[in-house]
């Protein structure tokens, strides 16, 4: 059959299969998913882990050469590189440009077995292994929040904990995530001279302090049909209560921390990884993005 022929004698029935094509067409333009912010898919992820103290020889012997024969009883890796430094190991994975973007939590939950697996067999002093599988979130919209004077950081991370929850459950929102946030400290500045005059050592007293504000399970009392539990309050609720904190002497007498001994701030500590100026017209502000 000669196509042009039949199509010039039957006029009627190309013009059908043409409209029947250009209304299909602009119904399925406009039922097209569309995205603002399209989502990449890394398939990479990046292990990290401390061993500090060591030399690159020993942090490939003993951290990345086991997490690497752990790595590569998975399916679907393409390759792995790894860089063994002083005092830290760092592993690339990449998996197969083939696979299916829908099945790469799975991959990404294999391998965090596969670390929960090697974690135990390292040595100690090795921190946690780091996984990081997120290269490829877009953030789309940042917002800076910030407040006139009467306000407090505690205040600002407050309602910026707010608007967070209340944006999390928007339909199309996949993260939400502050960044700058400001972490009080209390900073004890010891005077050294004066410790050494009165025979304590500065270590004793970073030992009570760290003690301060555990939780302890007191255990509970019973009697009879009633159960008591025992509570000890341990919590420092001000900056004052640290003048009467008694670090332990060994073999003399207890000496309480004065305003002489030592000087006591509150602050926020600083955050070294900023990714910009944290300043919204000419205001300290607290980022979202």
């Amino acid at each position: 059959m000669n196509l042009p022929v039949y199509s010039l004698e039957n006029k009627k029935i190309i013009y059908f299969f043409l409209a029947i094509m250009l209304i299909g067409g602009i119904y399925s333009f406009f039922k097209l998913p569309k995205k603002e912010d399209s989502p990449f898919v890394i398939k990479q992820a990046v292990l990290v882990t401390q061993y500090p103290g060591a030399t690159p020889q020993e942090v490939e012997k003993l951290i990345t050469e086991p997490i690497e024969r752990e790595i590569q009883s998975m399916s679907d890796v393409f390759q792995i590189k790894s860089e063994s430094y002083f005092g830290m190991s760092k592993i690339s994975i990449e998996l197969q440009p083939t696979l299916a973007p829908d099945y790469m939590p799975v991959k990404w939950d294999e391998l965090r077995r596969k670390v929960a697996n090697i974690q135990p067999r390292l040595p100690s002093g090795a921190s946690a292994i780091n996984v990081s599988d997120d290269f490829g979130d877009v953030f789309g919209i940042y917002y800076a929040l910030t407040a006139d004077e009467g306000f407090t950081y505690d205040d600002m991370r407050d309602w910026a904990q707010k608007i967070k929850t209340e944006l999390t459950p928007i339909q199309g929102v996949q993260k939400v995530y502050l960044f700058a946030e400001q972490t009080q400290v209390v900073n004890v500045r010891i005077s050294v001279p004066k410790l050494a005059n009165l025979g304590i050592d500065p270590n004793s007293i970073q030992q009570v302090l760290q003690t301060q504000n555990l939780l302890v399970n007191t255990g509970e009392i019973l009697t009879g049909t009633y159960q008591l539990r025992v509570r000890a309050e341990r919590h420092q609720a001000r900056l004052p209560a640290a003048e009467l904190l008694p670090p332990e002497c060994e073999g003399r007498r207890p000496v309480r921390a004065h305003a002489h001994h030592c000087r006591r701030w509150r602050r926020f500590a600083l955050h070294r990884r900023l990714l910009g100026p944290e300043i919204q017209r000419g205001e300290p502000a607290r980022r979202r993005r």
